[in-house]
């Protein structure tokens, strides 16, 4: 994978993450979701959880899918996974670097 689609990734993951976790859009949603007690709710919850699997969506997204042919499908996918943690750690790294500079308020309603 080549290094814009990595940080195009990282930035859209970061993005995802901040916004469901600050919107004020999003925030009913939000509210319902951090009465369920259990592993998706915690998933929702955790923006440190959520975001290792924004991330491989992202990754998914933008794959070079015509290229994976070239390589055997499980090293691909293991690959993929690689790729998908690393953008996460990228995206993470981005939002606790600039945490007291663009920090987006969190509504609670």
């Amino acid at each position: 994978m080549e290094l814009l689609p990595i940080i195009i990734a990282a930035l859209a993951t970061w993005q995802i993450i901040e916004i469901w976790h600050h919107s004020y859009l999003t925030s009913p949603l939000r509210q319902r979701v951090e009465l369920w007690r259990n592993y998706l709710g915690e998933l929702l919850r955790c923006p440190f959880c959520l975001s290792v699997w924004v991330a491989g969506g992202c990754v998914a997204i933008l794959w070079p899918w015509e290229r994976a042919n070239e390589v055997p499908t499980a090293l691909a996918a293991m690959r993929g996974v690689l790729y998908a943690l690393a953008v996460s750690r990228l995206a993470n790294l981005g939002n606790d670097l600039s945490y007291g500079y663009c920090r987006t308020p969190r509504f609670n309603r």
